[in-house]
């Protein structure tokens, strides 16, 4: 051990006065794409400064920024002129800049720009060459991580639609080194299994960097040659990627693309009642038409007596037809509604969201789900999903139920 120990905030500030000390960090130049740009009530300015392998934190405070004579935005190519030093409270590293002047466009808004055209030249873009979604599909497919918001969300939309919809999930990353790649190989495994009729690929929002898996030329190329048609779903309303032009559909959110998947089975259960009414009504009018016409007939004097048994005779055979339409659209309809009434009722107590609401839980290993609790060893990290949350816990044993 040694003979003296420093605080944390000791330590900090030791580190703060050696970076403050450098005569060369006290004002040094850096060329950099902005990221995460965030103007604070206050006037102060934070964002990152990145280029191909490393970024660094920064912050512009208010009477600095005031001298600016263009609005900073992420994507921008800048030079800064900073001080480097120590955030000693947070033990942050960062550069406080004096002035910023512009540098060209960003690498990343460059690549975009530039695979954007290169794709739209090959007519991938075209939308000649969209598939139409499917009315009622019963399985649909989503391309996302496990464990994000975006696929608790289509979840929650999806059963609230429809409850009896099959979600196949095929996890993959959706942000980082190699997540392009996944999300690529989530969707040919989607269209290997053959089971869904369409693919929901996306995830929650974020910056530019967070969402540039979906600005891929794999993923692009992946969603094109899809047999199944996909909705892209990628951030939020503001946000588009290159998967965005490339899908059969955009959707604004993962919410929205399950509103525009899954068929809504309360509002088609109420346009069925809808057309139910419409069409005895309008049967009710024909028949009434054809009567008055048939009663005109018959009143003519020019009708013989034969004529006017025979025309009493269809008259009889008129309202029998239509006591047997009647009765028969009726039992049609009662029958649809009792049908579709039980298997709501089927599908809502096989539902696995409430199972959970019981009490019960599902475990997972290693974002497998567990079946046999023989698959468990102690020391095994475990997930265990109740109706709200999930906990991350430990195997201390596994033991036989009495």
């Amino acid at each position: 051990m040694p003979e003296w120990t420093l605080s944390v905030g000791e330590l900090n500030e030791y580190v703060r006065k050696k970076l403050a000390g450098d005569p060369m960090l006290r004002s040094v130049r850096v060329k950099g794409e902005i990221s995460g740009f965030k103007r604070h009530v206050s006037g102060h300015l934070y964002f990152t400064l990145k280029d191909e392998t490393s970024r660094v934190s920064c912050a512009m405070f208010r009477m600095q920024a005031m001298k600016l004579n263009f609005q900073p935005q992420d994507g921008q190519q800048v030079v800064v002129i900073a001080a480097a030093g120590l955030y000693a409270v947070s033990g942050t590293y960062q550069l406080y800049v004096e002035s910023m002047e512009k540098d060209g466009t960003g690498n990343l808004f460059e690549k975009f720009e530039k695979l954007k055209r290169r794709l739209a030249d090959e007519g991938l873009f075209d939308p000649s060459v969209k598939k139409p979604l499917p009315v009622m599909p019963k399985t649909i497919g989503v391309a996302t991580s496990r464990v994000g918001a975006a696929f608790r969300d289509i979840v929650r939309v999806s059963v609230m639609r429809d409850p009896s919809v099959t979600i196949l999930l095929c996890p993959c990353a959706v942000q980082g080194a190699g997540a392009a790649e996944e999300i690529a190989r989530a969707i040919e495994r989607l269209n290997a299994d053959g089971r869904s009729e369409v693919l929901l690929v996306g995830r929650g929002g974020g910056s530019m960097e967070d969402l540039w898996a979906f600005n891929e030329e794999v993923v692009a190329r992946a969603i094109f040659a899809s047999r199944i048609p996909v909705i892209s779903c990628v951030g939020h309303e503001i946000d588009f990627t290159i998967a965005d032009f490339v899908a059969d559909c955009r959707a604004a959110t993962p919410s929205n693309a399950a509103e525009i998947a899954v068929a809504d089975i309360k509002e088609l259960q109420k346009t069925l009642s809808q057309l139910g009414i419409r069409l005895k009504g309008a049967l009710k009018n024909d028949l009434r038409q054809k009567r008055m016409r048939l009663l005109t007939v018959a009143k003519s004097p020019a009708l013989s007596m034969p004529n006017r048994m025979l025309i009493d005779e269809k008259r009889r055979a008129l309202n029998q037809t239509q006591e047997k339409m009647e009765r028969a659209l009726k039992t049609f309809i009662e029958k649809r509604h009792i049908k579709l009434n039980g298997l709501c009722a089927i599908l809502s107590a096989v539902n696995p969201e409430n199972v959970l609401k019981r009490g019960y839980a599902v475990v997972y290993k290693d974002d497998q789900l567990v079946k046999n609790p023989r698959e468990l060893i102690p020391g095994d990290d475990i997930q265990i999903h109740m109706q709200d949350a999930c906990i991350r816990a430990g195997v201390k044993a596994v033991t036989d139920k009495e």
